[in-house]
C-alpha cells in the first residue's frame, strides 16, 4: 500500500463504492468527491472513503466547473492519483483536471495495481488484442476506471469527515435546458448472471425469448455492440465490450454471439462463459468454458422448460 492520497471522483454516486474499494487497497488515504449538496454527500457516506468533499453544482452548471477546485485540492498533496468513473462526463472532467495538473490522462483503465512503489495502470489496446501497462512519471496521475475493475466492499462504517470542497466553480458554459433520455438500462457491472444477446438473434421480437430465459436464471440482459448501436434493439448502456460495459459476472450465457475480440474484451473476466451458436467456427467457442453448437431457437425454449 502506498503512502499517498487517491481522489475517487464520480458523477454517479453508485460508482463510488467500487472506486473507493480499489483506492483503499492501493493507498493510505482516500478522498471521495461527489457532485451535489450536503445531503448528496451524506447519502454517499458508506462508499468507503476516509473523507468526502461535495461540490454543489448549480442548475445551470456542470461538474466540470469544479475542475480547478479539484486540481487545487490535489496539489495540496505531494503525490496523488485521481480516479474517475469512465463515463462521458467522467472523461470530460478527467481531461480538464489533467491539464490543470500538467499530467497525462489514461482512459478506460481496466486494472490498477501497486508494483515497486508505483501505481501501474493496465488497459486494453489495439482493439483488444493486447494489454498495455503504464505508470505516471509525474507526482500526479489521472485515470478513468472502467466499471468492474474493482470489487466494492459491503458493510463499511459511514464517513464522518464531510465538507464542501474549497473553491468556486469556474465555467463559461451554462445549461439553458435539459431533456432526459427516454432510455432504460440495467446495472450490468453489478449483475451476477447475464444473458448476452448477439447478432444471431433474427428479430427484435425475439428478445422476449431472451428475457424469459433471463427471468428463469435471475439474470440481466446485455448485448453486443451491433445489437444496440446498429439494430437499436437495446439501450447503448446494455452493450458489453472494450468500448462498452466491462463485466465480470459469475456466469454469462452468450446467445448468437460471434465472439469478436472487441466484445470478448468486455466479458472475458466472467467466471464462466457459456456459448450457444449454430456456427461451429464462431470465435466465441475459443473463449468460452462451455459451448453448444446448435440453433438457439430450439435450445433456449428447451432450457427455459428445463429450468422453470
Amino acid at each position: 500500500m502506498l503512502n499517498q492520497t487517491i481522489f475517487a471522483i464520480s458523477d454517479d454516486n453508485g460508482a463510488l463504492p467500487e472506486l473507493c474499494a480499489g483506492a483503499k487497497s492501493l493507498a493510505s488515504r482516500v478522498i471521495a468527491v461527489v457532485f451535489g449538496d450536503s445531503s448528496a454527500a451524506e447519502a454517499a457516506a458508506g462508499c468507503g472513503a476516509d473523507a468526502i468533499r461535495y461540490c454543489p453544482v448549480s442548475d445551470e452548471g456542470a461538474p466540470e466547473d469544479y475542475a480547478a477546485a479539484i486540481a487545487a485540492a490535489v496539489k495540496k498533496e505531494d503525490r496523488a492519483f485521481v480516479m474517475l468513473n469512465n463515463s462521458i462526463r467522467g472523461r470530460c472532467l478527467a481531461g480538464r483536471i489533467g491539464v490543470l495538473l500538467d499530467t497525462p490522462v489514461l482512459t478506460s483503465v481496466g486494472a490498477v495495481a501497486e508494483e515497486d512503489g508505483a501505481l501501474i495502470c493496465r488497459r486494453m489496446v489495439y482493439g483488444g488484442t493486447a494489454q498495455r501497462s503504464e505508470r505516471f512519471a509525474k507526482p500526479y496521475g489521472v485515470a478513468t476506471i472502467s466499471g468492474g475493475a474493482f470489487e466494492p466492499s459491503a458493510g463499511l462504517p459511514a464517513c464522518t469527515d464531510i465538507a464542501q470542497l474549497e473553491g468556486e466553480p469556474e465555467g463559461g458554459i451554462r445549461r439553458l435546458s435539459r431533456a432526459e433520455k427516454k432510455e432504460g438500462g440495467v446495472n450490468l457491472v453489478a449483475a451476477k448472471r447475464i444473458v448476452d444477446v448477439g447478432r444471431g438473434l433474427a428479430a427484435e421480437e425475439d428478445l422476449a425469448l431472451c428475457r424469459e430465459l433471463a427471468g428463469v436464471l435471475g439474470a440481466e440482459v446485455g448485448c453486443s455492440r451491433p445489437v444496440a448501436e446498429n439494430n437499436k434493439w437495446l439501450p447503448k448502456s446494455s452493450y458489453m465490450g472494450i468500448t462498452g460495459v466491462q463485466v465480470k459476472p459469475d456466469v454469462i450465457l452468450a446467445l448468437g454471439v460471434s465472439g469478436q475480440v472487441q466484445h470478448i474484451g468486455g466479458i472475458n473476466k466472467s467466471r464462466v462463459i457459456v456459448a450457444i451458436n449454430k456456427d461451429k467456427a464462431a470465435p466465441i467457442f475459443k473463449n468460452c468454458d462451455f459451448g453448444l453448437v446448435g440453433d438457439l431457437y430450439k435450445i433456449v425454449p428447451a432450457l427455459i422448460k428445463k429450468l422453470s
